[in-house]
């Protein structure tokens, strides 16, 4: 199981507060004394009691209810269990109409129930899933006595189960034990190492075989040096005439080469010749077109002389038209703005008019509606009044009304279960009963119910005691506890008697019924205004609608009713927009008009500079045409075009001859073959001058080792292999049978006693390890619980061990359950309130360092007051929680 979240509202001390949860990891949640830490736990407790409903009257809900205000404890919170996630929320109301259960799951599938539906699947999921005793195994509780957890009822036993397979049977043959014993003692010693006569005749195996492998490399190594210097000597005609074919072919790549080169350098020549003969033919095309560009430019600014000359005499009626269009237009435009200011002014005051009129109903509108406010206030007031003034609940109806017939049913068993005494007076006779005296006339029949006991007496005549048994005595005696208690509540809730009671209350249901009435009468009247701005708006709108009939001075009269203002406003609007319109019409025309006038009057100037303009221009152009033809006339320029056109057509031809020759001989490719051939002639060198440097170096080897009767060393040698190796082989055997079985029998011995509990110790000790140390040891029993610690030696039972360290134990066990059974969102978290209060610095920073290894694996939840006890827990989340009681109310 993880918690993701918890959030409370008024439980026990609590105002609100909510926390979010590491569900993988650690959780510090930090606050002072009294700000809620262990209300936290409580409520989580709570919650996941399927005993307490939310209609439940235990004291345990008593107890959380708020003491300093009136309100509702309720709880929330988010949690994942086995496959399942869900919200899980419950309110304890004072009567059963705020009760409240709900729970929402989100996997693996939806679902949202409220009520007992709600309660009963909650717990449903939480049977299925949720160990119970294993999450009450893993809390550790401000306060509670410091015990040592054993889980030998918990879920921890089917994971330490799987953790460690099935348990085998141990070994009961011990003669058979003993004789395998004596057998392994002859190859190893007890603890496991082999003994000297079996290393011994490995280590002469081990001589013999290195010394046969080391001549059979010598003589390896003779016949491979022999065999290469044989194949090198071979190989040198070959090299040496390889060598001198390659550097015949090097010769005759680069007279090629060279050849091509001075292809290459004529055609650059013809290249340049052809650039220069280009240029001059371009630059006597540009200076003819220049040429012809100068006689079209004069041709051009004459025309457009003429063109403009013939313009402006045209261009004289349309301005004399344009200006007088423009004055009449001008006067049409201010008639029409005359006209559109006096129906403004009309549509102004019928604007003003019919606001004023307005007013006047919306302030008839806010006196009526602040007058209701002040009823419905009132009306809320007394309903609360009786309200504070009667205390009495539905439940304490109820407890009155089940006390009452309790009582019924006492009196009705009483009288059934008393003696009956019927007397019958014979004459007229005075009769004194327990002390107080009756007049009886003759024949009177009295039956008396005798509950405990009672006196008759006739006076100087008779006196009779009648006593009732035992069991009508106790009968009496509920009678008088079931009075009693009736009395009580009674009193508590301030009633006389049951029908007081009904009535009251019935006061305080209508109360809060006229209350909820009241309060939505206000709501609806006040909307998004208080009282007071209701009466300051009625005030104020009062005084508006005053000034304006005093401030109103025009000689139009005011219209009736506000409907008449509405009408009137409209019809001056209409009017408005008509003479608005009529307006806009006129002013349009007269822009028009005046942007017609601007035109021909800009045209008309424009068309003056370009005549003067177009003069100067085509003077400017017979200047220069008649300067350029002085310098050099049509006539040369185009004789120069055809001579340099002719020269390099002539030097295109020449430079294209040369380039055909250089693309014909290849240079490209003659250099390649030229650089492959230099570098074949380099190999064929090295190849020749590696293998004579290297038959060398073979044939002084050769000559230097000879044999040295080598084949007859390495004959004996492999006789003493063979021999030695037969003697191990079977020495080996035997010892590892000896071993084998040894071991296998040792084994099962061990895993027959701790197989179970082995996972277990393991995970304990590899925490506990953290913070003691390597030495650090625990014996675990059969209930899962830690009998003994061992630590640098020395073993101690848990009661021998001081206060701190039976608390470190305790909360490492917690841990370390948390971890084997918690993999994948199992098990239940591990909840420390206050802990490790009774630990050293030394032990707080080794226990910290446990905590966070546990919580890699778990859910640990730490709630503290010392937010210095667990600083050194490396990857907390730390939470900090202020004081959430709220004194003030």
């Amino acid at each position: 199981m993880r918690v993701h979240r918890i959030t409370l509202h008024n439980f026990a001390g609590v105002d609100s507060v909510e926390v979010v949860f590491d569900t993988s990891g650690v959780t510090v949640i930090e606050g002072d004394n009294e700000a809620g830490k262990t209300t936290i736990v409580t409520a989580l407790d709570l919650l996941l009691d399927r005993k307490v409903r939310d209609r439940s009257g235990k004291q345990d809900v008593k107890a959380i209810r708020p003491v300093h205000y009136d309100a509702d404890p309720e709880v929330e919170a988010e949690i994942s269990t086995g496959p399942y996630r869900f919200v899980f929320s419950k309110r304890w109301g004072r009567t059963s109409s705020k009760n409240a259960t709900a729970l929402k799951v989100t996997a693996p599938s939806q679902e949202q129930l409220t009520g007992d539906e709600a309660h009963d699947r909650a717990y449903e999921i939480l049977d299925e899933t949720l160990d119970a005793s294993l999450l009450r195994a893993l809390q550790v509780h401000q306060g509670t006595e410091l015990l040592l957890p054993t889980f030998q009822d918990t879920e921890l036993g089917a994971a330490l189960d799987v953790a460690a397979g099935s348990a085998a049977g141990g070994d009961r043959h011990g003669d058979l034990w003993t004789a395998i014993e004596v057998e392994y003692s002859d190859y190893w010693t007890p603890t496991g190492r082999e003994k000297s006569s079996v290393a011994e005749s490995r280590h002469r195996l081990e001589e013999a075989e290195a010394k046969v492998a080391m001549l059979e490399e010598q003589l390896r190594g003779i016949e491979s040096d022999a065999k290469t210097a044989a194949q090198l000597s071979d190989n040198e005609p070959r090299l040496v005439e390889a060598t001198n074919d390659s550097a015949k072919t090097r010769d005759k790549c680069r007279r090629q080469v060279e050849t091509a080169e001075t292809l290459e350098d004529d055609l650059k020549a013809r290249q340049r010749e052809l650039d220069d003969a280009d240029r001059d033919y371009g630059r006597a095309l540009v200076d003819q077109t220049r040429r012809e560009e100068l006689v079209d430019d004069l041709r051009g600014q004459e025309d457009e002389l003429a063109e403009m000359t013939a313009k402006t005499e045209q261009s004289a009626p349309a301005l004399a038209a344009a200006q007088s269009r423009n004055k009449d237009a001008e006067d049409a435009w201010r008639s029409a703005q005359e006209q559109l200011g006096e129906a403004q002014q009309a549509s102004e005051l019928a604007d003003r008019d019919r606001e004023h009129l307005r007013q006047i109903i919306e302030a008839q509108q806010f006196s009526d509606r602040h007058q209701r406010l002040l009823a419905a206030q009132q009306q809320f007031d007394q309903a609360d009044d009786i309200i504070d003034a009667i205390d009495l609940s539905d439940e304490d109806v109820s407890q009155i009304e089940a006390a009452e017939r309790t009582l019924i049913q006492a009196q009705a068993a009483a009288q059934a279960g008393s003696a009956t005494v019927t007397s019958t007076a014979l004459n007229d006779v005075t009769l004194v009963l327990d002390g107080k005296a009756a007049q009886v006339a003759q024949g009177d029949e009295q039956v008396f119910h005798v509950a405990d006991s009672i006196e008759i007496a006739v006076p100087e005549v008779l006196r009779l005691t009648i006593a009732a048994g035992v069991e009508a005595r106790q009968l009496a005696g509920d009678v008088a506890e079931a009075t009693a208690e009736l009395r009580r509540l009674c009193k508590q809730a301030g009633v006389s008697d049951l029908t007081e009671a009904r009535v009251t209350h019935q006061r305080r249901v209508d109360a809060e019924r006229e209350r909820r009435e009241a309060h939505l009468a206000i709501e609806r009247d006040r909307a998004d205004l208080t009282v007071d701005e209701i009466a300051k708006r009625a005030k104020r709108l009062a005084a508006r609608v005053a000034a304006y009939e005093t401030e109103r001075v025009a000689q139009a009269p005011l219209p009736p009713d506000e409907k008449s203002a509405t009408r009137a406003a409209l019809d001056l609007q209409d009017e408005l927009k008509e003479r608005r319109s009529e307006f806009e019409d006129a002013e349009s025309a007269r822009d028009r008009a005046q942007a017609a006038l601007h035109t021909e009057e800009k045209n008309h100037a424009v068309l003056d500079a370009s005549i003067s303009a177009a003069e100067r221009a085509t003077v400017a152009a017979r200047q220069k045409l008649e300067s350029a033809r002085a310098q050099t006339s049509d006539h040369e320029l185009d004789e120069r075009v055809a001579s340099t056109s002719a020269t390099a057509h002539h030097a295109g031809r020449v430079r294209d001859s040369a380039l055909s020759r250089l693309e014909a001989a290849d240079v490209t490719s003659l250099r390649s073959r030229l650089s492959n051939a230099e570098a074949v002639v380099k190999r064929a060198e090295k190849q020749l001058a590696d293998n004579r440097s290297q038959l060398r170096d073979l044939l002084i080897s050769l000559e230097l080792r000879g044999e040295h009767g080598l084949e007859t060393q390495l004959w004996n040698a492999r006789g003493d292999q063979d021999r030695l190796a037969a003697e191990h082989r079977s020495l080996e055997a035997r010892a590892a049978a000896a071993k084998l079985l040894h071991n296998v029998f040792k084994r099962r011995r061990v895993e027959a006693q701790q197989r179970y509990r082995a996972p277990f110790k393991r995970h304990i000790e590899q925490f506990g390890s953290i913070v003691y140390g390597s030495s650090f040891k625990v014996d675990i029993g059969d209930d899962l619980g830690i009998e003994r610690r061992t630590l640098e030696g020395v073993t101690l039972g848990v009661s021998q061990l001081s206060t701190g360290a039976r608390e470190q134990l305790g909360i490492i066990a917690r841990l370390a359950c948390a971890a084997i059974v918690s993999p994948d969102g199992g098990g239940a978290p591990v909840v420390l309130d206050d802990a490790l209060g009774w630990s050293d610095p030394s032990r707080l920073q080794g226990m910290g360092a446990v905590i966070n290894t546990a919580g890699d694996d778990c859910q640990v939840i730490i709630l503290t007051c010392t937010p210095g006890r667990y600083a050194h827990v490396g990857n907390a989340k730390v939470v900090q929680l202020r004081a959430a009681m709220n004194s003030e109310r």
